[in-house]
C-alpha cells in the first residue's frame, strides 16, 4: 500500500485523539476520584490500540 499525505493526517489525528482521551481521564481522575479510571482507561487503551494498528498497517514508524 502507498502512503500519502491524507494517510499520515489520518494518522496524527488518531494519535491526537488518544492523546487527549489520555489527558483528559488523567484530569478527571486527579480532580474527581480514581473511579474515573474504570470507565477512561478502557476506551484510551481502545483509541491508542486503534491508533497503533493503524500506523502498523500502514507500515509507518513511530
Amino acid at each position: 500500500m502507498r502512503r500519502t499525505d491524507l494517510t499520515k493526517q489520518n494518522a496524527k489525528k488518531k494519535g491526537y485523539t488518544a492523546l487527549g482521551s489520555a489527558v483528559t481521564t488523567a484530569a478527571l481522575c486527579a480532580i474527581m476520584s480514581p473511579y474515573i479510571l474504570i470507565a477512561g482507561g478502557p476506551v484510551t487503551l481502545w483509541l491508542t490500540y486503534r491508533w497503533f494498528q493503524y500506523r502498523a498497517e500502514w507500515g509507518m514508524r513511530f
